[in-house]
């Protein structure tokens, strides 16, 4: 027989219940309470994303503690460009370490797999990687060697075609569909770039803009100049022309005065690459052919020699600055010394503690018939994601490589693009839809990778010579370019 409770029980039970119940509203609702609404609002927004959110298709495995081994270059004084992205010990509440932290143990808890990185100089990896691949060693999972720096592993046969490895579908969104369409050759992909790493995202260019002195010189709104397709180069000579300041009164410009527009070497490619200009295409079988000589290139490059050789208004910190000093050429424009400042994203992230209220633009484009802004990856500051020959477990890298690229979409990047920059460094929300065009819009030039006949790095370089005719210097370098090609096919074709 089952025992019954006293009534009075009864009765002092259901008035517990109802004053829990009527407590717990008043703390809803009185000025220490919660805001309800805001929590159910952020869990409907949680499980939206969840709802949005794609999965990766792949088999469930227990990799037993394995460490996957990475190995990364850094150039000896950029630390601000060391890696950040593939390793971290800890949360430290740093959004870009606790994503990276965040994600590496969700992959390990799924697969039982570890990571960790080792850093060396860029020319040390060059030089180990040749070593351990000669050896026949399974060294590391993944290499990063500087995009300038790679051509002569890839020619020498070190890496792996992504199309190859199991489980990678290079179709779903946490792989760089640019840096698919554009790096291959041959139809076979050896380095690319991916969700699991910002070191990209940071080498993108971009123009950056004194808000107050375009306020000064009744500037049109820049970001709807942007949105109307009107951002051209044109446009943006017209707004800093005749806008240097002598700001000391010495009679002198100098890095103590104000340019319209600060810049670098880089500004050259970047804008040439910008208005749509390329170096090295392909044809329809997937197969590089030199592209410069064309009605259009010239256009464009004359456009932007126009803009490099105008000593009154662009401030070239290679021409101006002997030693180069990049400390204290990035300072220049937080201390109001420039109207524009070519930079590329990381440069952002250096100006955090700047007074100076900026905006965030993209490359302008040639004319407003282009279609797109198009912004350039550097060569020189990042690094592509490259896989091993040696690698003896092909199939694990392939899991682990998809896994951490998905996981990575909806943690590192979110916490780079909306924490890191949108959140922490740019200071308009109109600055944020900038952004998002930006990383939409980056370019890969085989002929600026590679570095083919030296046509693209020499190029970048004419900044510094006034050279003007277009033609003579295509002529130049066109027969070696030619050549640097068909040597590259021929070893490309020898790795079937």
């Amino acid at each position: 027989m089952k025992e019954r409770l006293p009534l009075k029980l009864i009765s002092l039970l259901l008035l517990l219940v109802v004053f829990i119940g009527s407590v717990s509203c008043a703390s809803g609702t009185g000025d220490a309470g919660r805001d309800t609404a805001g929590e159910k609002a952020d869990t409907a927004a949680e499980t939206k994303a969840e709802d949005t959110r794609l999965y990766p298709d792949l088999p469930d495995d227990d990799f037993e503690g394995y460490d996957f081994k990475v190995l990364h270059w850094y150039v000896t004084g950029w630390d601000s460009r060391r890696n950040k992205d593939i390793y971290a010990e800890a949360e430290n509440g740093d959004p870009i370490n606790d994503a990276v932290y965040r994600r590496n143990m969700a992959i390990n808890e799924r697969y039982n797999v570890t990571f960790s990185i080792q850093n060396e100089t860029q020319d040390k990896v060059i030089s180990m990687t040749q070593q351990f691949i000669r050896s026949g060693e399974d060294a590391y999972d993944l290499v990063y060697g500087r995009m300038v720096d790679i051509p002569s592993l890839l020619t020498g046969g070190s890496f792996i075609d992504f199309h190859t490895i199991p489980h990678i579908n290079l179709d779903n969104p946490w792989w760089d569909q640019n840096s698919v369409e554009k790096l291959s050759v041959l139809n076979k992909l050896y380095i690319v770039a991916s969700d699991i790493n910002i070191i990209d995202k940071d080498a993108t260019a971009s123009v950056v803009f004194n808000k107050k002195y375009a306020q000064d010189y009744n500037f049109p709104d820049l970001y709807e100049i942007v949105e109307k397709g009107e951002w051209t180069m044109d446009t943006m000579m017209g707004l800093y022309k005749d806008k240097t300041v002598d700001l000391d009164g010495n009679g002198i410009i100098d890095e103590n005065d104000m340019y319209g527009f600060l810049g670098k070497h880089d500004v050259t490619a970047s804008f040439y690459m910008g208005g749509g200009g390329t170096f090295v295409s392909k044809d329809e079988d997937d197969i590089p052919q030199i592209s410069f000589e064309s009605e259009r290139n010239y256009d464009i490059a004359m456009k932007v020699f126009e803009i490099i050789y105008d000593k009154e208004n662009f401030y070239n910190q290679h021409l101006m600055q002997q030693p180069i000093d990049d400390p204290l050429f990035e300072q220049m424009f937080p201390d109001g010394h420039g109207l524009f400042y070519w930079t590329r994203l990381d440069g952002i992230t250096s100006m955090r503690a700047s007074e100076t209220e900026f905006g965030i633009l993209p490359i302008p484009k040639y004319n407003v018939e282009q279609a797109n802004h198009i912004n350039m990856v550097s060569i020189h500051t990042s690094g592509l994601m490259t896989v091993p020959k040696t690698a003896t477990n092909i199939d694990r890298t392939g899991i682990v490589l998809e896994a951490l690229a998905a996981e990575s979409k909806y943690t590192l990047i979110p916490a780079y693009i909306d924490t890191a920059l949108k959140g922490k460094y740019v200071r308009d929300s109109e600055s944020e839809a900038m952004l998002d065009l930006i990383f939409a819009n980056r370019v890969y030039d085989l002929g600026d990778v590679y570095g083919f006949g030296g046509l693209a790095n020499n190029f970048l370089s004419i900044a510094g010579t006034g050279n003007t005719d277009v033609a003579s210097f295509y002529q130049k370098y066109e027969k070696a370019t030619v050549a640097a090609i068909d040597k590259f096919i021929e070893q490309i074709e020898s790795f079937d």
